[in-house]
């Protein structure tokens, strides 16, 4: 399965807001990875999602060394003017909402089915569940021994 490129923009309104508030902030002056991460409230490395969405709207000026041989913490400023921002920010409000996800896996798609019914164990032990796209049927033992299954009419009976 390979997975689409050319995909319209999907933050959510939690992500776009971090994104607003990151590109005041920057207007404001230069700031570190970790000024960021404070100020949306998320460790550094989370940083670099947003420095990514940002692209080239934004740019390294230096890097704060802190210790020898070390290439240090950079700091980040904005590339466009005033009118630009505001119209990225506005861009950002005017795009749509993603599209409710619904679930992809087959696991998920057979919950869903009220023909299905699942029992599993609450185990330390990571079992994978394997969801077969044929219909439930009777073991061909049990249908030997048995008969067939009774019928959804016949077992109301």
């Amino acid at each position: 399965m390979t997975r689409a490129t050319k995909t319209p923009n999907v933050h959510t309104a939690a992500r776009r807001e971090n994104i607003r508030k990151l590109v005041v902030a920057l207007q404001l002056g230069e700031m570190m990875r970790g000024d960021i991460a404070e100020l949306l409230g998320m460790s550094p490395s989370g940083v670099r999602k947003y420095v990514k969405d940002l692209g080239a709207k934004i740019k390294i000026v230096r890097y704060v060394d802190p210790a020898p041989r070390t290439r240090g913490e950079p700091v980040f400023r904005l590339t466009i003017d005033d009118d630009q921002v505001e119209a990225y920010i506005s861009s950002l409000a005017s795009d749509p909402e993603p599209a409710c996800t619904q679930p992809r896996s087959r696991l998920a798609l057979a919950l869903r089915d009220p023909r299905r019914h699942f029992h599993i164990l609450a185990d330390d032990t990571h079992y994978a569940i394997r969801v077969s796209r044929a219909l439930p049927a009777r073991d061909p033992l049990v249908a030997h021994l048995f008969g067939p299954a009774p019928t959804a009419a016949g077992a109301h009976a």
